[in-house]
């Protein structure tokens, strides 16, 4: 019932808040009382927005890499300037980018030969999904810092 009331409403309610609309249809008969914490918790935010650290001084010490996917300090690890970030500096570290820019270009450049390697007898139909899926290991794979 409820995949039918989200698709029902999803035509005049924001994406974002189509969970809390059909949570609501389908406890109206409830108290507000009742549902409040749940409902709370539906709209509470789940991650923490904050991607930098700074010390006493209001300067930024340490970044969450968005590549390394951890806290790294910014006297020790390069990061470019980024004017609309609230810290001044790019959500990923140099080093980052350029890992995740090439693999993102490698990825692309193998996603387009399978259908050639297909053509040429190379690729069975069959292990298209096995050979995509190794495309995609290797485009996510994280390189740690100073490989």
């Amino acid at each position: 019932m409820l995949i039918n009331l989200e698709r029902n409403i999803m035509t005049t309610i924001k994406k974002d808040f189509v969970s809390i609309v059909a949570f609501l249809e389908e406890n109206k008969t409830k108290k507000v009382s009742t549902i409040l914490e749940e409902l709370k918790g539906m709209c509470s935010k789940k991650t923490n927005d904050k991607t930098f650290k700074v010390d006493d001084k209001g300067e930024v010490t340490h970044v969450f890499c968005y590549y390394h996917k951890q806290w790294e300090a910014i006297s020790e690890v390069t990061y470019g300037p980024k004017k609309n970030t609230a810290s001044g500096l790019n959500t990923m570290c140099k080093e980052g980018v350029s890992n995740w820019t090439k693999q993102q270009r490698i990825a692309k450049k193998a996603k387009e030969e399978l259908l050639t390697k297909i053509g040429l007898g190379e690729l069975l139909v069959e292990n298209l999904q096995e050979e995509q899926d190794l495309i995609e290991v290797e485009r996510t794979k994280i390189i740690p810092l100073g490989e």
